[in-house]
């Protein structure tokens, strides 16, 4: 019976290779790593931040 079940699986071919696949998630990673770090120093520069006021 198993060898059945096996026999008529279908594998579905992938649209990319893995290491393709591999490439465009870390680029989006690293994409979105300098968006955080950009807004991070925008964020840095605010000229109505107060270094005195600090909200722990």
């Amino acid at each position: 019976m198993n060898t059945v079940i096996r026999a008529a699986e279908e594998l579905a071919p992938l649209v990319f290779p893995p290491i393709v696949w591999a490439g465009i998630f870390a680029t989006g990673f690293i994409a979105l790593a300098v968006v955080v770090l950009a807004n991070r120093d925008v964020a840095h520069r605010n000229p109505h931040r107060s270094s005195g006021k600090n909200a722990h």
